[in-house]
């Protein structure tokens, strides 16, 4: 008994000892300072619901568990940038949120860049395609090349058709012609006036106006392009795309006369390719040229790849309402035009880009914490993920491949190797300058006058010392 009693006691001694040098307390002031600090990111996104990131976001946490990300989706873009810039004025908004590819130059003071040490401008440039190098590798205010956004997709014009209506009117080929000249002899066949009101039984291409078409203005971009016009000086200080010197590879004398002429030639009644009209989509609605298209009024239509779904679901809706519409088999898509054959000519082709990339704030508290997420979200397989779940074409180059053998999608992602963009001052008050051209140019204005005064109004969003300041062109990045 004597002996159980000491053995107690010196295990009550022992515990004593022990809880007063500190050893036993799970909770220490010390031991919290060991703890990973706590992170709440917050993620704002568009179009794109949380049940697609939710995933993603479970995964990346459970391998952070002191990160929370907080995601929150916008539907309207307009809304969605006032609302970012607004807060990142007052010092508030989300760490991590997507931008337009034509954003990035006019706003790209507000992001944080990628750390250096996470990816490098080398890296970037053999894990991306070309256009988001030459979008998203900008110079920061000392004029050193940074990287500012990483994308998940890279998007293209493409060439939406009606199968039915080539077999019909052009059964030699029994699809759209590869060059714009042919394209429009394309328009001519598949053509078919009435005297309706609407003018037509049978549009050939919804192109020409700018208030009743969905992607009027990036079609535009994309014939700048294409035909060869010099938007700029070498220097990216001044528009020039109005005057003759503006000639390029194509030898056109002058190429933004030529775009303004051959884009506005399908809706002036005066032309031989005369084919759209305002009657043709309601210019109010969120549909446009697509319920047109969906109807069987109009042959040919431009979009990007999430275009194919709005056309599904456009067909399906009317088809509950009684009207009549085409089969969906019917709906086809084909490369976008060139201004060369490309089976026979050795000119570079040109698609045109339009995408969102993944960037991060100036005000972020956690901005390297916000771009390990984003860099996560780029990797290789959980790109894969995102595409199975969207059908966006990738934005990797180790990853077109595969994609562009899918049946319905592959078309995008053959186009994304030679993908361009236009940079832009402001992306939003450039194609108000340019819708108003166009309209113009309907009204019967003469076309030099229209685009010398579209040229100046450009001029006056370029902010003094150009679009790229202290840096020499924007070749570098390519």
């Amino acid at each position: 008994m004597k002996i159980m009693r000491r053995n107690i006691a010196f295990i009550l001694l022992g515990c004593l000892i022990f809880l007063f040098s500190g050893c036993g307390e799970k909770d220490s002031p010390a031991q919290d300072n060991l703890l990973p600090e706590k992170i709440e990111l917050t993620y704002y996104r568009l179009f794109d619901g949380e049940d697609v990131f939710a995933p993603l976001i479970r995964e990346y946490e459970s391998q952070h568990k002191n990160v929370v990300i907080n995601y929150k989706k916008f539907t309207n873009p307009d809304q969605y940038l006032n609302l970012i810039i607004n807060e990142l004025a007052e010092g508030e908004g989300p760490d991590m949120f997507s931008m337009n590819n034509t954003w990035f130059i006019q706003h790209r003071k507000k992001l944080a860049p990628v750390p250096e040490d996470l990816i490098s401008a080398d890296d970037f440039k053999n894990t991306f395609v070309k256009v988001a190098a030459s979008d998203l590798i900008l110079p920061d205010i000392d004029g050193k090349m940074r990287i500012y956004g990483l994308p998940m997709y890279i998007d293209t014009l493409a060439l939406y058709y009606n199968v039915d209506h080539f077999e019909d009117a052009i059964p030699s080929r029994g699809k759209p012609a590869s060059t714009w000249a042919d394209l429009q002899e394309d328009v001519y066949k598949l053509t078919k006036p009435d005297n309706s009101f609407e003018r037509f039984e049978v549009s050939g291409v919804a192109m020409g106006r700018a208030d009743n078409i969905l992607r009027a203005i990036d079609l535009f971009y994309l014939l700048m392009i294409q035909f060869g016009t010099n938007f700029y000086d070498p220097s990216y200080s001044h528009a020039i795309f109005a005057d003759s010197q503006g000639a390029d590879i194509t030898g056109i004398k002058n190429p933004g006369l030529e775009v303004l002429q051959f884009f506005t030639s399908f809706a002036l009644p005066s032309n031989k390719y005369y084919t759209w009209n305002f009657t043709l989509a309601d210019a109010n609605s969120d549909d446009k040229e697509i319920k047109t298209f969906a109807k069987g009024k109009v042959s040919m239509i431009f979009g990007y790849s999430y275009l194919y779904q709005q056309i599904m679901d456009k067909i399906k809706e009317l088809d509950k309402t009684g009207v009549k519409t085409i089969n969906a088999n019917s709906v086809k898509i084909a490369p976008i035009p060139q201004v060369e054959d490309p089976k026979v000519s050795t000119d570079k082709r040109d698609a045109f880009a339009s995408y969102f990339a993944e960037t991060v704030s100036r005000t972020s508290k956690h901005p390297d914490e916000a771009w390990k997420f984003l860099s996560f979200l780029v990797s290789k397989g959980n790109l894969q993920y995102y595409h199975e779940q969207t059908h966006r074409p990738t934005s990797r180059r180790d990853m077109i491949q595969e994609q562009s053998e899918d049946s319905v999608y592959g078309v995008f992602a053959d186009q994304i190797g030679f993908a361009e963009s236009l940079p832009v001052a402001d992306a939003k008050g450039y194609e108000e300058v340019f819708i108003k051209a166009i309209t113009d140019v309907l009204g019967t204005k003469d076309v030099k006058t229209v685009l010398k005064a579209a040229q100046d109004e450009i001029e006056s969003f370029i902010p003094e010392g150009g679009l790229f300041p202290a840096v020499i062109t924007i070749e570098n990045t390519n």
